[in-house]
């Protein structure tokens, strides 16, 4: 299983770029820039990374389908695939962030994502883009310009319906903050489709994202990770219920409000919540801690590389460097 980073673009190009070359040097497989609404451009974050690096693969994630038009997140990503010399990667998802800053009206994701999956991969081609589809429509299109291999596509899904729609079209999946615990509700059906994919699916990638907090000072791991806790999948039923009670899953949904204020006003002070809950979330959703914690964290990463993961993806928050440098030394030698 191959361990890559993941960073927001708030963090601006040029630093982006500093910490992606540091993140080659470490031996990381690639390095992946968030796609936020209230924040830069994540395309152009990862540019300059793109024409500066030599091995580590760049990528961007999320775009929405409903965000952009897929010719135009095609036509960025092969952009970037040329800076990058065939090392970008995309994950496109059937919602995100921007749908709903934008006040867009969300219906029919699945249809929508696969046209949208469609449409880029068949701009990653060299034929003529002609298509005609409910959602969207394509004519004599060309990306003839470019020079450089496919771009990797990915779809951003979590539950199986999206998974296995996506197996037909994409390269891979990324998901989203799902735990070991939760492998049951995707992993069956989508190994089935893979299987009944056959040869066609051999090189098919399979990653996720997880939250990863731990520092060597335990009380700023877990001021952070709290601090971030609504971003973990909303802190959905889904996401919490296997660790928490029916009755604290109900406190959780019915206070939502402490966790979003918490997480705009860059505090790990969670009012009004229940320390034992809050707890409960950071050790159900992240990786987070001390030194002393690492053995327990890599045995987890080792659970989704048992699972048929083949990447996964560890976003990092403050103090990303120090964060890249004790992993490197601590957790990737232990999936080489």
């Amino acid at each position: 299983m191959q361990v890559d980073i993941v960073l927001e673009s708030k963090i601006g190009p040029e630093q982006f770029k500093e910490l992606g070359l540091l993140a080659e040097e470490l031996g990381f497989h690639g390095i992946w820039v968030q796609n936020y609404a209230r924040a830069p451009d994540a395309f152009m974050t990862a540019m300059p990374l793109a024409l500066a690096s030599k091995r580590i693969r760049v990528g961007v994630a999320v775009i929405s389908a409903y965000e952009m038009h897929p010719l135009k997140i095609a036509n960025a990503v092969l952009t970037l695939n040329e800076a990058a010399q065939g090392r970008a990667s995309v994950v496109l998802a059937g919602g995100g962030e921007w749908p709903g800053v934008m006040k867009v009206e969300i219906g029919k994701r699945v249809a929508r994502l696969r046209e949208a999956l469609e449409l880029i991969k068949l701009a990653f081609g060299d034929k003529v883009v002609n298509y005609d589809g409910e959602a969207y429509k394509a004519q004599a299109f060309t990306t003839s310009w470019k020079t450089q291999s496919p771009p990797l596509l990915y779809a951003g899904t979590n539950g199986p319906n999206m998974s296995v729609m996506a197996t037909g079209i994409a390269d891979g999946i990324m998901m989203s903050d799902v735990q070991p615990t939760m492998f049951d509700w995707t992993l069956p059906t989508l190994k089935k489709a893979l299987a009944d994919a056959g040869p066609a699916a051999k090189d098919f990638r399979l990653t996720n994202f997880l939250s990863w907090h731990v520092k060597e000072d335990r009380e700023a791991s877990l001021w952070e990770s709290r601090r971030e806790l609504i971003i973990r999948a909303w802190l959905e039923p889904q996401w919490i219920s296997s660790f928490l009670s029916p009755e604290d899953v109900a406190t959780v949904r019915a206070n939502v409000w402490p966790f979003l204020t918490a997480f705009r006003a860059r505090t790990g002070d969670i009012e009004g919540v229940d320390p034992r809950i809050v707890d409960a979330l950071v050790e159900g959703l992240t990786c987070s801690g001390d030194l002393g914690d690492l053995d327990r964290h890599i045995e987890r990463l080792k659970k989704y590389e048992t699972a048929g993961f083949t990447e996964i993806a560890l976003g990092l928050q403050d103090d990303p460097a120090d964060s890249m440098r004790m992993l490197a030394e601590r957790v990737l030698p232990k999936f080489q």
